[in-house]
């Protein structure tokens, strides 16, 4: 049976001990990393902590996008001289944070994450890899620091874990953990139905035309065992980078018989693409560890990477490399 390791007593003083600190976050945000900055923001502010929170984007994900205007895309000079903590959530190496790594060299860093890969930034860090979500670490951190949990603050660590799960699809037996603190969450009043309509409805025609347009275009590689989706320049002009179906389109095309991966190839221009790995709960295949490889990083089941080249040859890099570990 997994337990969450203790919260290191240096971190715990660490947070107390801040007057003012920011909460940063890596780009491209998802429901996990966004909700985890609002609630270490809540659980810095109940100690007194001046927080501000930062992230340098886009919002494009429909289920975070309201929360875009309680995020600063810089840290401003004015700020870093008054040398503030900064923690940084839902990811353990500064490439992740963007152009912020560089607004914030120099500060002290706190790492709460539940990614293994990279190198991470110093020693003062919550990391937990079997955590299913970075949410439930900052959990962990109300209560080594004895903070309640109220509505608000139970809603978004339920809705972090409910995003980085696949609504709990993603979690595996012997596990019990996890549910014990769903159900904390729930009885603080925390509703699962209306998060999961918050997660999957709202969506635009759009976006569920766009979904039709990559399942169409989509490819079977390696016996059927990997999918490859991937979006042109005009389907963005088309449908809109908001309206991207990400998540949608993974589950439909891991529930087809023997997929163990799929990839989506993601426009930046015609020399960057954003690339996420999904893989199957039956397949062996770690995408982290092969996203990593190209200097990305996540789950062995979900994972992403922005990788500089031509779309034939990344896609050739990756075929070979799932191919290897899919017959290994």
């Amino acid at each position: 049976m997994f337990v969450y390791p203790e919260v290191p007593v240096h971190v715990v003083k660490a947070i107390r001990s801040a007057t003012v600190a920011i909460v940063v976050g890596h780009v491209n945000p998802d429901g996990d990393c966004i909700h985890s900055q609002i609630a270490a923001q809540k659980l810095l502010q109940q100690l007194g902590t001046e927080v501000h929170l930062v992230n340098a984007g886009p919002f494009s994900r429909k289920e975070i996008k309201r929360f875009e205007p309680l995020f600063a895309p810089h840290v401003d000079i004015q700020l870093k001289e008054r040398n503030p903590l900064v923690l940084m959530v839902d990811c353990s190496t500064l490439d992740r944070i963007g152009y912020i790594a560089d607004e914030i060299e120099g500060l002290s860093i706190l790492t709460v994450d539940h990614h293994s890969s990279g190198t991470h930034v110093s020693d003062l860090s919550y990391i937990v890899p079997k955590s299913f979500s970075t949410s439930l670490n900052i959990m962990q951190l109300y209560k080594a620091l004895d903070v309640e949990i109220t509505l608000e603050i139970a809603d978004h660590i339920f809705f972090g874990l409910a995003t980085d799960t696949g609504f709990l699809k993603f979690i595996g037996s012997f596990r019990g953990e996890t549910f014990r603190l769903m159900a904390e969450l729930v009885d603080l009043g925390v509703s699962p139905n209306d998060i999961f309509d918050r997660m999957e409805g709202g969506n635009t025609l759009e976006s569920q035309q766009f979904l039709a347009k990559l399942i169409l275009g989509a490819t079977s590689l390696v016996d059927g065992r990997l999918m490859i989706a991937t979006e042109t320049k005009e389907d963005l002009e088309t449908y809109g980078a908001t309206n991207r179906p990400s998540d949608s389109l993974y589950a439909h095309l891991l529930g087809v018989d023997d997929v163990e991966v799929v990839l989506y190839f993601k426009i930046v221009n015609q020399k960057t693409w954003e690339v996420g790995f999904r893989a199957s709960h039956s397949s062996t295949v770690d995408v982290g560890a092969i996203a990593s490889k190209f200097g990305g990083g996540g789950h062995r089941r979900a994972a992403g990477a922005t990788i500089e080249d031509s779309y034939e040859s990344i896609k050739e890099k990756l075929v070979t490399i799932i191919s290897q570990s899919i017959d290994s």
